[in-house]
């Protein structure tokens, strides 16, 4: 009676004491409980001396004894397992290894870091996003993040404005960078672009009927402004009739869609910004002559054509076109379309050429052409448009292309002792693609955004050669394959199994 007393004091002292922490009564129910197992103890001293001499009593205390001291040395191995992580990348082309660049951006974070990838639910890229963030959080604590199917949880992808799987989100300290691609080289090139303080300012040219930043209307460029704001730009509106220059501390310069033409100074303030190394996205659709045509053709030497682009491919149709809105399923081979997966739709587009005499000293490539089944048509008549040989231009054609000087001046020797002229162009023969209309139309965003990137030389903060997965079979003989399945299937567990059955019968004999 007097330990079953004890056991219920103590038990009433457990339970208050988590229920009432830190409580005197929780103390004085054990220092009863202790008095109890006290008088217990005494009253019962010579049956426990009896118990304690017998046999199997000895025997109890030495495996209870091996069992407590196992448990403790794999509660120990397991604390310095949790406080001291130690990583051995075993792989042959070290594939769970960070990049030295990488580490030292990890080992210099001050803020926290989150990332978010928006991938398919046990997909390839959902283990290559769970390995990699793995990595980067044995380097830095302040790396925090989840993978999230689009299709299980709908909200949280509205809320990111996703439209694609395999989209990462970095976000830290208000700013947030998007990749398009589980890599590492991506990874950190978002942790460098969250982290910096001081954001690239993108300027869009306004004063002449562009689509405003701050219009949330189809016709605006609202939406376009937070996607390059997410991404850590600082996007201002330019008015070259008032300030006279482009502000050197700009990295891009925006011309989409000017409706009235532009003064001889503001072609000329662009033309100084581009010859000093400026960077200028420039989107024209056709209908209008804004003097930024014949600026493309003396510097950058393309030729909006004035045209209007018609594309019969069904697959437009398909896709919720009509015949002047193609739907570009064709890209070159460039650093900003590498890796659009989707297609883009250009409404009201008009189609490029370039100049051949220009092509000695401007490297020209092709970013989105249409289809063969399209033409550049120069007459509609009554609606209608028809493809006239010879009048009209026949597919495929570009409608977005990058430039780029061949070599810089000081190069050729032709201009010794200044500053090379390291300019950038992507023109586009469309500026509706990028409004708030079709902005989230199929790929158009993602062209918009990467674009800038590259005129704003984001998109290469650092190289990091890809790690190549290597394939290494293990091939087995015949003979192999049985002492593969005998050794563990039936040796070592009948070993084992006649060892225990010996100790047994032994110890039956004692």
């Amino acid at each position: 009676m007097i330990g079953v007393a004890t056991l219920g004091v103590a038990g009433v002292g457990v339970a208050v004491d988590f229920t009432f922490p830190g409580r005197w009564y929780a103390l004085a129910l054990y220092g009863a409980a202790a008095v109890l197992a006290a008088l217990w103890a005494g009253i019962s001293r010579r049956a426990l001396i009896a118990w304690s001499r017998q046999r199997s009593t000895r025997m109890g205390a030495h495996s209870a004894l091996l069992i407590t001291v196992v448990a403790v040395v794999l509660v120990l191995l397991n604390i310095l397992a949790f406080r001291h992580d130690a990583r051995l990348d075993l792989s042959q082309t070290g594939a769970f290894t960070l990049a030295p660049q990488s580490v030292k951006i990890l080992e210099s974070l001050e803020d926290e870091v989150k990332v978010t990838a928006f991938v398919q639910k046990g997909g390839e890229s959902e283990i290559k996003f769970r390995d990699l963030l793995g990595t980067y959080r044995h380097y830095s604590s302040k790396i925090s993040g989840e993978p999230i199917d689009p299709d299980a949880r709908p909200a949280a992808a509205k809320q990111y404005g996703i439209t694609q799987y395999d989209t990462i989100v970095v976000e830290s300290g208000g700013q947030e960078a998007r990749i398009r691609s589980v890599s590492e080289q991506e990874l950190t090139n978002a942790l460098i672009r969250v982290r910096k303080k001081d954001k690239k300012r993108i300027a869009v040219l306004d004063g002449h009927g562009e689509p405003s930043l701050t219009d949330t209307d189809a016709n605006g460029f609202s939406q376009a402004k937070d996607a390059l704001e997410r991404q850590g730009y600082e996007v201002t509106s330019l008015l070259l009739a008032q300030t006279g220059t482009v502000d050197p501390g700009t990295t891009a310069v925006i011309v989409a869609d000017p409706q009235r033409p532009l003064l001889s100074q503001e072609t000329s303030a662009l033309k100084t910004y581009l010859s000093g190394g400026g960077r200028l996205l420039l989107l024209l659709g056709p209908g209008q002559h804004t003097g930024m045509e014949e600026l493309a053709v003396q510097q950058l030497g393309v030729t909006f054509r004035g045209d209007t682009v018609i594309d019969a491919d069904p697959f437009s149709r398909l896709a919720g076109g009509d015949y002047t809105r193609p739907i570009v399923r064709t890209y070159g081979d460039h650093e900003i379309v590498r890796d659009l997966r989707l297609a883009t739709a250009f409404p009201l587009a008009q189609s490029l050429a370039f100049q051949t005499s220009k092509a000695a000293d401007i490297e020209y490539r092709a970013l989105a052409l249409t289809t063969q089944d399209s033409w550049g048509e120069t007459q509609i008549v009554g609606g209608k448009a028809r493809f006239d040989a010879g009048q009209d231009t026949q597919g495929p054609l570009d409608l977005a292309a990058v430039l780029t000087p061949k070599a810089p001046p000081t190069e050729r020797g032709d201009d010794a002792g200044t500053k090379p002229a390291a300019w950038r162009a992507v023109v586009v023969g469309n500026a509706r693609f990028a409004t708030n209309g079709f902005f989230n139309m199929l790929g158009n965003g993602d062209l918009l955004t990467a674009s800038i990137n590259w005129l704003a030389e984001d998109e290469d903060l650092i190289a990091i050669r890809p790690k190549e997965a290597s394939s290494s079979p293990l091939i087995l003989t015949a003979g192999q394959q049985r002492i593969v399945f005998w050794m563990p299937v039936v040796l070592v567990p009948g070993v084992i199994a006649a060892y225990g059955l010996g100790m047994w019968r032994r110890r039956r004999r004692l």
